[in-house]
């Protein structure tokens, strides 16, 4: 194909949206509903996984230490915990401010008896351990009960595990809500292309007796496909966008008084408006391509007999 022939068809592309516009509005309205559908899924799903994420960052293991350790074991022990695989943050809990936290939450006159029965401090020392993935929860805990001067460990296993379940739910979830709404986008763009070639099933057959390529007449639905899949992913991230700021701004005083965080949508705008416009040329040139060929594969059919 020529340089030539090349700019005309892309023109001929850019003609037919226009030419076509109210076939053109129902493929992108079409395509625009699904992206729709699935940036407001993602966006759920997105703000579900931070919760979990903080969460996750609460659920902290307490090593605590023997009573006859020294201060320079203390400092080597910490060193071995940072080795350790799976571990994000490390924060040591001396025993005096244990007991002076715990004294604050008694009342006055409970904590005045406790200091004055006895100056020893009932605590011993400890290390606030975080862990990177909960996934392997058990195994970290299992690893820092190997490591010397360990005395006991308290740590929420039930608690891991029901955040683990509940993210591997949602994430199989809101892949199975983004593969169905992508095979429903590509089914109903497939047909609304099928419909716009059948409209202009007499063109196509003038094109094909005059001698032109399946590729010819092929390649000015495929630019179709693209503007339209462009348009598509563009103005639904306009309106993924606006939804998600105006049930930010409905739900915030609810949001605050749960003490949680809604994740900022300018922060994945880049990624969201990249993966549209992705989804939308794949579904508007997948579906231009898939029709096009049932249509110009056929011997005899109603392209070649008009």
């Amino acid at each position: 194909m020529t340089a030539s022939s090349l700019r005309y068809l892309t023109k001929e592309g850019f003609r037919n949206v226009w030419t076509n516009r109210m076939m053109s509005l129902a493929s992108i309205c079409v395509l625009m509903s699904c992206l729709v559908l699935i940036g407001s899924a993602t966006m759920i799903f997105l703000n579900i996984d931070s919760l979990l994420a903080r969460i996750e960052e609460e659920n902290v293991v307490m090593v605590y230490l023997k009573d006859d350790t020294t201060d320079a074991q203390i400092e080597e022990l910490k060193g071995q915990i940072d080795a350790l695989d799976n571990i994000k943050e490390v924060e040591f809990v001396s025993k005096e401010s244990a007991w002076e936290e715990q004294l604050s939450t008694m009342g006055e006159a409970e904590a005045e008896f406790f200091t004055e029965v006895s100056s020893d401090i009932p605590l011993p020392d400890a290390y606030k351990v975080t862990v990177e993935n909960l996934d392997n929860f058990d195994k970290t805990v299992d690893e820092l009960n190997e490591l010397d001067h360990v005395d006991i460990i308290r740590q929420n296993k039930d608690l891991a595990q029901r955040l683990v379940a509940i993210r591997h739910g949602i994430t199989i979830i809101a892949v199975v809500i983004v593969v169905v709404l992508l095979l429903i986008s590509l089914f109903i763009i497939s047909n609304t292309i099928r419909l716009t070639v059948y409209s202009r099933r007499l063109e196509i057959s003038i094109m094909k007796s005059v001698g032109a390529t399946n590729n010819f007449v092929r390649f000015p639905f495929v630019i179709e496909g693209m503007i339209l899949g462009i348009l598509s992913g563009t103005v639904a991230l306009g309106l993924v966008w606006g939804i998600y700021e105006l049930a930010i701004s409905q739900f915030g005083d609810l949001i605050a008084s749960l003490n949680l965080t809604a994740i900022n949508f300018a922060d994945y705008a880049l990624i969201m408006l990249g993966i549209f416009l992705i989804i939308g040329i794949l579904c508007g040139v997948g579906g231009s391509l898939v029709t096009m060929s049932k249509y110009l594969n056929k011997e005899g059919s109603e392209i070649s007999s008009v």
